[in-house]
């Protein structure tokens, strides 16, 4: 199920609608969190107009607060002490910046981030309905503060990006079918090329382990290398204005093999 893909540890989510469908967004997260048994502990910021209030956002977060510690007064003594936590579905991002600036957008999201009280955050937006001149950057720094990254590319696929603590990535893509009672998902095969293509590296690679760096010679190499003529070498020719030739002696030792040897050390 796709819950089992969204609902996870990651504690910010962005949903990335292609398919213009905001009517459905907190139908759809919520279906999410209900298949996962966390359709309770749900909270949602008003919208409408409310929104235009800074005051409205600050009392959602007091909210949030208020609300655990009166679950925690609640608990019996002798019963383990559970840190409660609720999943806030946001407004889309449209309707957030219809009466809010990006950077209190992008403060207010840190904040829920941060907070004990929150489990997980998510935030629904549809590119095409982002109203604004720096709509393309706003996302991106959307998903820059996202964990996981939901991408609902057609009505048969979508793409899941997932940010791991310890900085790693996982980027897969999945074919989706839609029933009555659930959202299913399956890998979505890579093309007959692609893994062609994957296997071709991987050879080359198995062939040659070292890339393009090796120290040894064959056969060739050693040739041309011996027939080689440094310049000091140059014995045989009149020497010319500047040049300084070198003409080896008979005492003369060019064994690499112990170059310390007549130093009788």
């Amino acid at each position: 199920m796709l819950s089992n893909l969204v609902v996870t540890n990651q504690k910010v989510v962005l949903i990335i609608d292609q398919l213009n469908r905001e009517r459905i967004a907190l139908k759809f997260i919520g279906s999410l969190l209900h298949e996962q048994g966390e359709g309770a502990e749900v909270k949602s910021l008003p919208i409408g107009t409310q929104l235009q209030h800074v005051a409205s956002f600050d009392a959602f977060l007091n909210e949030l607060s208020n609300n655990n510690n009166n679950n925690a007064s609640a608990q019996s003594p002798g019963e383990p002490t559970i840190k409660p936590s609720y999943n806030v579905i946001l407004p889309t991002l449209a309707d957030l910046l219809s009466y809010q600036t990006p950077a209190y957008i992008f403060d207010y999201l840190n904040k829920l981030r941060r907070s004990d009280h929150v489990r997980r955050v998510f935030l629904w937006a549809s590119p095409a309905h982002l109203q604004h001149v720096d709509a393309d950057y706003i996302l991106a720094g959307c998903e820059y503060l996202a964990e996981l990254v939901l991408r609902l590319e057609t009505e048969t696929t979508l793409a899941l990006i997932s940010r791991k603590p310890g900085g790693g990535v996982s980027n897969k893509r999945y074919n989706c079918q839609v029933s009555k009672t659930e959202f299913q998902v399956s890998p979505l095969m890579e093309s007959k090329e692609a893994k062609e293509a994957t296997i071709e590296e991987d050879n080359v690679k198995a062939a040659d382990p070292g890339g393009t760096f090796k120290i040894e010679l064959d056969e060739d190499e050693m040739v041309a290398r011996n027939a080689l003529t440094l310049p000091y070498e140059q014995h045989n020719k009149e020497p010319t204005e500047g040049n300084i030739i070198y003409t080896p002696d008979a005492d003369d030792d060019f064994d690499d093999e112990d170059p310390d040897e007549d130093l009788l050390i």
